[in-house]
């Protein structure tokens, strides 16, 4: 695995100090988990954050996806019912409920991800070869990490451990790998707007 796009230093600073909503501390918690090189620099991060507090008073403070990332804490009582992890999923994962895959388009298929307390919807999407999703852009985030196969749009390609950093400033239409299609998890604020005349008559159909 070879990752070419990584969390901005402001994003990972935010997430070594807890204080990112946690359905997209779940997502960068997967890409963190898939790359040395921000594993790398998480603990940078985290050094200078503790001495920065060795002289503040502690403080409980509720388990996130970052302290997850190592698949070791007890599952959140969701009450969604629960599919197992597939193999070569994150670990940092298996906490979650996950929902079965839905069909939502010609060879495209959604699953949600049950994260509690999250104010982002956070849901994997996995697309067949060559698929071409709308014209879009958002009015809050969109960060993705990619599990599996690949995509690509106007700001690059992204491929298996990639971070996809979208929000209100960018517009794109994504174009999955014609030959090992594309599997990913999202966490998304706000809405997508469909764009160009197909768009705006699907708009009223998009539910994530």
């Amino acid at each position: 695995m070879s990752v070419a796009h990584r969390p901005s230093d402001e994003t990972l600073a935010a997430f070594a100090a807890g204080q990112l909503d946690e359905g997209l501390a779940l997502v960068v918690a997967c890409h963190v988990e898939a790359d040395p090189e921000s594993r790398r620099r998480l603990r940078e991060l985290e050094a200078v954050q503790g001495a920065l507090l060795e002289e503040v008073q502690p403080v409980a403070m509720a388990a996130g996806p970052r302290d997850r990332r190592g698949g070791a804490t007890a599952a959140a009582d969701s009450g969604m019912a629960r599919s197992p992890v597939e193999a070569g999923m994150p670990g940092v994962l298996r906490p979650y409920g996950l929902g079965p895959w839905r069909p939502i388009g010609i060879r495209i298929a959604m699953r949600r991800v049950e994260v509690p307390g999250a104010d982002a919807r956070v849901f994997m999407l996995r697309a067949g070869p060559g698929i071409a999703l709308p014209h879009h852009k958002h009015t809050g985030f969109e960060w993705t990490t990619i599990l599996a196969g690949a995509y690509e749009h106007e700001y690059g390609r992204y491929a298996a451990g990639d971070f996809d950093e979208a929000d209100a400033e960018h517009d794109h239409t994504p174009r999955v790998d014609p030959v090992e299609g594309c599997t990913c998890i999202v966490a998304m604020t706000g809405s997508v707007r469909l764009q160009g005349w197909l768009g705006r008559l699907l708009q009223p159909l998009v539910r994530f």
